[in-house]
């Protein structure tokens, strides 16, 4: 079942605008932002988007089971703001056992209601510079065939200060012109060149909204899937004078999953596989950029499986360490067999790199 599926058979409430106000002729560009905790980021996130210099704006609250306190913020938005609809789950979406599934249920209500011509999501702690909706229409409306756009991801605190070595890796590896071949993309990112495209986690793409409908919606492999199942289909935007600000703090979602041992192992080959991937790339590829997928899809949760159990050892956070190595053997059996192999090489690199600090201490 593809994903957009599982949003038309979920439990909600949807309420309209209050009021709208769209000038004619014009793209409409609706964010969704979804949220169940931190009240403080989302109302910077919401004045982001309240604050864009585009009048074609549409706001799309999701509440996914959030507190008190979130409840009533939203819906004080919703009633004082034109052009924003709100979505009400009476149910959180979000569990450890399938983790992702919040993105293939909520941000597909907000796709299945939404009025907007083109479409992006926001993070509940992140922010949109405010020019970056109108930058993406422009893009749009400049070239029929472009089907995705983004703006630049910065690299920001808990703070919203800016972090500058990680932007400056993101400059680098989002060095494209103003618009690029989809498929050229999508080569470029599944060979692990990343010298076009580096996105943030959930997704940074705009997309039109017709297509995304018609490709299945959001999915819960979003950060892979808008290059390898959307981007494809057309010319990608990009404009680095709009900005995403992509915050980094320990309530992440990611960062408190890795606490825990989760593993995300699963879900690339399964979302491939109910998204109906690969048969589009054999409709639209050749045979050996079919394989290149096909190794990408394969290694890419081998490599992020050893990449987090490594971290675990080098931060000595054993408790995670083996709670991933449980989720593993469940989830990702094939994987586990890599990890085991790698660990005790790690843990010789670390004895050999203490050893040489030692004797650097006496020289």
């Amino acid at each position: 079942m593809k994903s957009i599926e599982e949003a038309k058979e979920s439990d909600y409430d949807f309420y309209r605008p209050i009021k709208e106000k769209y000038a004619p002729g014009k793209l409409i560009v609706s964010i969704i932002i979804d949220v169940y905790y931190g009240l403080d980021l989302l109302a910077q996130a919401v004045q982001s988007v309240l604050d864009q210099d585009y009048v074609n704006v549409e706001l799309i609250l999701i509440n996914n089971g959030a507190d008190v306190d979130i409840t009533a913020y939203m819906q004080d938005v919703y009633n004082k703001n034109s052009n924003t609809s709100l979505i009400h789950f009476k149910k959180n979406q979000f569990t450890w056992d399938d983790n992702q599934k919040y993105m293939a249920v909520c941000w597909n209500s907000g796709l299945l209601n939404c009025k907007g011509d083109i479409i992006g999501h926001l993070s509940y702690d992140d922010l949109l510079s405010e020019n970056c909706c109108s930058s993406m229409a422009k893009l749009f409306t400049e070239n029929d065939n472009c089907v995705t756009a983004g703006p630049l991801p910065v690299s920001i605190d808990i703070n919203g200060d800016i972090n500058k070595s990680m932007t400056n890796l993101l400059k680098d590896k989002n060095k494209r012109d103003r618009y690029i071949d989809g498929k050229e993309l999508a080569i470029d990112f599944i060979t692990g060149s990343h010298n076009k495209f580096f996105g943030a986690p959930g997704g940074i793409l705009f997309t039109k909204k017709d297509l995304l409908i018609q490709c299945g919606g959001y999915d819960r492999s979003w950060d892979s899937t808008q290059i390898i199942k959307l981007a494809i289909y057309g010319d990608c935007g990009f404009d680095p004078t709009a900005k995403l600000y992509w915050r980094h703090h320990s309530g992440q979602l990611n960062k408190m999953g890795k606490a825990r041992g989760a593993t995300w192992c699963h879900v690339l080959q399964k979302t491939v596989n109910s998204e109906l991937i690969i048969d589009s790339w054999v409709k639209m590829f050749s045979s050996d950029d079919v394989r290149l997928l096909k190794r990408y899809i394969a290694i890419t949760p081998r490599n992020e499986s050893v990449d987090i159990a490594m971290g675990y050892i080098r931060g000595k956070d054993f408790k995670s360490y083996f709670s991933n190595l449980y989720n593993l053997y469940h989830k990702c059996p094939s994987n586990l067999f890599y990890v085991i192999t790698y660990s005790p090489i790690e843990v010789i690199k670390m004895i050999k790199q203490k050893i040489k600090e030692f004797y650097r201490a006496y020289e």
